[in-house]
């Protein structure tokens, strides 16, 4: 998915770049072909924000209200936007490079074509979203919510999972076996289809109450 073309966000060549704490912000604004660098954004209330075609270095979010923002074609590196409830917000061929998402609340948001590489993003609330091309790599999601969720070409690739909620959504397809996925929260109609190492399917079945003959004795 990495290389695939539509994954790669669209960044202009040159960039106008921006080094002081946006307070400014208004409702149907559009920041557009910058690189906002070291900086905060915070206790902003808008709607219909949009940032396009940027790059966010060393951003920090704090105690903003946003309500349906949309990032299209953003570079998020090293940013924080840890607790921040960003709904219905949208996400449009964008990319996340070790950002701290710990708490980021985004329901029923629109997520497409986005990577998420070496992030932590424990408690990570995503539920009831839509969720096209989605790339997650070397992330931390544990108690992350990706409850009720419409999966398209989702994976997860080298991420702990623990305890990770997916209760309502289609797993079909997904491949965990270079994950963490104690204690992971699923049904079981939704286990069909998921890819997983042996001793992922014994913890499975543990988790449905199953009693596999000679495995008590093996493990003492």
């Amino acid at each position: 998915m990495e290389d695939n073309i539509e994954m790669q966000p669209y960044i202009p060549p040159y960039l106008e770049t921006i080094t002081i704490d946006l307070d400014d912000l208004e409702d149907e604004m559009t920041v557009q072909g910058k690189h906002l660098k070291n900086l905060y954004i915070e206790d902003q209330a808008c709607r219909n924000l949009i940032f396009k075609e940027c790059i966010l270095e060393n951003v920090t979010f704090s105690e903003n209200r946003f309500k349906k923002i949309e990032f299209n074609n953003v570079i998020f590196k090293k940013c924080d936007l840890s607790n921040q409830n960003m709904e219905d917000a949208i996400f449009h061929k964008s990319r996340f490079e070790e950002c701290k998402l710990t708490g980021l609340s985004l329901p029923e948001s629109c997520i497409q074509y986005v990577t998420f590489e070496g992030c932590l993003g424990d408690y990570l609330n995503v539920g009831f979203a839509l969720m096209k091309d989605v790339h997650f790599k070397g992330c931390e999601l544990k108690f992350a919510n990706f409850g009720s969720c419409k999966f398209n070409k989702v994976d997860f690739d080298t991420c702990n999972l623990i305890a990770a909620e997916f209760a309502g959504t289609k797993l079909n397809g997904l491949d965990f076996t270079t994950c963490r996925i104690d204690g992971l929260k699923v049904k079981l109609l939704e286990l069909k289809g998921i890819k997983v190492t042996p001793d992922q399917a014994l913890e499975f079945a543990k988790m449905l109450g199953l009693k596999i003959e000679g495995m008590e004795k093996s493990n003492e």
